[in-house]
């Protein structure tokens, strides 16, 4: 036998012994390949089943919102909250409840229903409009202090407005002015807030938007 054939044998015999020792593993590994993508695509699709649930029950909370089926309101928020916590449909759910029970004369309610939100994962904005929100109802409810800390620090106009609302209640009306002002500086002139702030510096002394006394 030539010596080239001979090398060509005994790769071939290294080959086979490699593959004996090492196929199991081989085998292995490409099952847990295959496992490993049918995982994911099972874990997506499971993904995308649960935000067309949260999407489906979402709209339908809406269409009772719209035809004022209060119950219906209470029933599909307390399911998106419990059941899809994780979907931003869960806290925009619990902001349209607090806004039947506030309707409602429910304060204490509401701002139960905004707390239990506030445990949920929340994007920055949703956090910031449910702080706002639940402080706004701190303040009716004669409890201006917890509304302050909810809002320290936020410079979007409608929690400077609300901060302005607590800091009144409190008999600081200065400083209710200043926020004010920098909620007023923060919109665009064509929105209705802007004139409702415009007003409540008027009610404050403050007679052009530069904040001069009157």
């Amino acid at each position: 036998m030539s010596i080239e054939l001979m090398d060509e044998h005994e790769q071939g015999e290294r080959v086979r012994a490699w593959l004996r020792e090492n196929g199991a593993s081989i085998v292995t590994g490409i099952a847990l390949g295959i496992a490993a993508i049918a995982g994911w695509q099972w874990w997506q699709s499971h993904r995308m089943q649960r935000a067309l649930e949260a999407s489906t029950q979402f709209a339908a909370l809406s269409q009772a919102l719209e035809s004022s089926d209060r119950d219906l309101v209470e029933r599909l928020a307390g399911v998106l909250v419990k059941d899809h916590a994780d979907s931003p449909y869960a806290a925009l759910a619990a902001l349209a409840w607090a806004s039947q029970q506030v309707e409602g004369g429910e304060l204490q309610g509401a701002a139960a229903t905004l707390e239990q939100a506030r445990a949920l994962k929340l994007e920055p904005e949703l956090a910031q409009r449910i702080d706002t929100r639940l402080a706004r109802i701190h303040t009716a409810n004669g409890q201006a202090e917890k509304a302050l800390a909810l809002l320290e620090g936020s410079k979007q106009a409608s929690a400077l407005e609300a901060r302005g609302d607590a800091l009144l209640a409190l008999g600081r009306a200065q400083e209710a002015a200043e926020a004010y002002r920098e909620a007023h500086k923060a919109l665009d002139a064509t929105l209705t807030q802007r004139r409702v702030l415009e007003l409540k510096l008027a009610d404050l002394g403050i007679v052009d938007n530069d904040g001069e006394q009157g």
